[in-house]
C-alpha cells in the first residue's frame, strides 16, 4: 500500500466537509416537513400524514442513513491516514495504535455527552484540531460523563496537558469521531480558543 500523503488527507477532509454539508441540507428538508428521523409518518388512524410529503421524507431518511454510514467510514479513513502521516513524521518513535483504537471503542451511540462545544475561534488550537460548534463531548482525556463534575475538571486537564496531546471523543451529527487536541498559547484568549459548555445547560 502506498504511503499516504498530506494532499490525500486534505482531499479526504474536503470530501468529509462536503458530506457534512449534504447531511445538514437533508436534515433541513426533514425540518421543513416538521419531522425528523424517527417521527411516525402515519396519523393515529394509521393513514399517511397529510401535513408532510411522506414519499419525500422516506427518501430523505434513507439518504441520511446512507450518508451517515459513509461519513462514519470516511472519518475512520481520515483518522487512519492522519495517524500514518504522524507516524511518518516521527519515524523511530513508537506510536501505540492500540491505545487510540481502544479509546474510541469505549464509546457508542448510547454514550452520554457531558459537555458541548460552543463558539470556536478561527486560528485557535481548537479549530486546528478540527473541533466545531455543537460538537458533543463524550470523552476529554480521562474525563467521562461518569466522573465529570464541572468545567473545572476540563480546565485542570488542559493545564496539566499544555503542549501535549489530549484525545477527545465527540459526536457530530450522530457520528462518533476521535480528535486530538493540543492546548497551547496562541494569539487569542486561553489555551483552546473555544467555548466549552456543560451539556445539561444546553438544548438536548
Amino acid at each position: 500500500m502506498d504511503r499516504p500523503t498530506r494532499e490525500f488527507a486534505l482531499q479526504l477532509m474536503a470530501s468529509k466537509e462536503k458530506m457534512e454539508s449534504e447531511l445538514v441540507e437533508l436534515l433541513d428538508v426533514l425540518k421543513s416537513n416538521n419531522t425528523d428521523m424517527t417521527a411516525p409518518l402515519v396519523d393515529n388512524e394509521g393513514f399517511p400524514r397529510s401535513d408532510i410529503d411522506v414519499y419525500q421524507v422516506r427518501t430523505v431518511r434513507q439518504k441520511v442513513i446512507c450518508l451517515r454510514n459513509d461519513l462514519k467510514n470516511l472519518t475512520n479513513q481520515i483518522e487512519s491516514v492522519l495517524h500514518n502521516l504522524h507516524a511518518q513524521q516521527r519515524e523511530g518513535a513508537g506510536i501505540d495504535e492500540n491505545s487510540k483504537t481502544s479509546f474510541l471503542n469505549e464509546y457508542d451511540e448510547h454514550t452520554v455527552p457531558f459537555a458541548k462545544i460552543g463558539a470556536v475561534t478561527e486560528g485557535s488550537p481548537a479549530e486546528k484540531a478540527g473541533l466545531k460548534a455543537d460538537d458533543l463531548i463524550l470523552g476529554f482525556g480521562s474525563l467521562r460523563a461518569s466522573n465529570f463534575s464541572s468545567l473545572k475538571d476540563v480546565a485542570q486537564i488542559v493545564q496539566h496537558r499544555l503542549e501535549c496531546e489530549i484525545p477527545l471523543c465527540i459526536r457530530r451529527m450522530e457520528v462518533l469521531m476521535q480528535i486530538t487536541l493540543i492546548p497551547k498559547p496562541w494569539n487569542g484568549k486561553g489555551f483552546l480558543g473555544c467555548v466549552v459548555l456543560p451539556f445539561d445547560t444546553v438544548d438536548r
